[in-house]
């Protein structure tokens, strides 16, 4: 695996699009051979037991509820792999531009692997928690291969018009949206599905 020290591609046109219409999906977002490479740690940390089952709520009101959301995750941090380090260092240079172009202050990101078991989804919900608004950008990156429109799956974000827009989890699409602006939710598959979620936090009002 050949290290990705480049920017994140696309950046003007996700840009463009968070500056007009607060969200932006954009295909093949990165280097084909990353986003393999993504997928197959994904799937490693997965068989080695190290995804768990997400949780709803924050903290110590955290519950598991898998009528709610049935996937399981892990976070990363920095230098655990070449691979994951050359995918955060991609988003990192989003953060620099959502800063410098759209004034936002992000100061960190944040971000898991998300491995979805078939049938499993994730209820309509809003990423900005009630008692802490630093989450200001959401990101989503899709790793599975093959996708087809019968296998399901898809993010459902609901728009500003009330509008409803559904975007694929294709191999090499990124998702970004503003976090307080658009409730959304995965609709169930019927194969596994394999994403990176994360968010640019700011500085703000944490958990009261």
């Amino acid at each position: 695996m050949t290290e990705h020290n480049t920017p994140l591609p696309l950046l003007d046109d996700i840009l463009d699009d968070l500056a007009s219409q607060g969200w932006s999906v954009q295909s093949l977002a990165l280097p084909a051979e990353l986003t393999a490479a993504l997928a197959t740690e994904c799937r490693r940390r997965y068989a080695a037991g190290a995804l768990t089952r997400a949780a709803i709520g924050r903290a110590g009101g955290q519950t598991l509820d898998e009528s709610i959301r049935g996937d399981h995750i892990q976070w990363l941090a920095a230098g655990e792999t070449a691979t994951t380090d050359a995918y955060l260092g991609m988003l990192d240079s989003l953060r620099e531009r959502l800063n410098r172009e759209l004034f936002l202050g992000l100061e960190d990101y944040e971000c898991h692997f998300a491995l979805y078991p078939p049938g499993s989804f994730y209820r309509r919900h809003l990423d900005r928690f009630r008692d802490d608004d630093r989450r200001t950008v959401t990101t989503v990156f899709y790793l599975n291969e093959d996708w087809r429109p019968e296998h399901g799956g898809a993010l459902r974000i609901e728009l500003a018009d009330g509008r409803e827009h559904d975007v694929p989890p294709a191999a090499g699409t990124l998702v970004v949206f503003m976090s307080g602006d658009f409730p959304h939710e995965v609709l169930p598959a019927s194969r596994e599905r394999l994403s990176l979620t994360g968010w640019y936090r700011r500085r703000g009002n944490g958990p009261l």
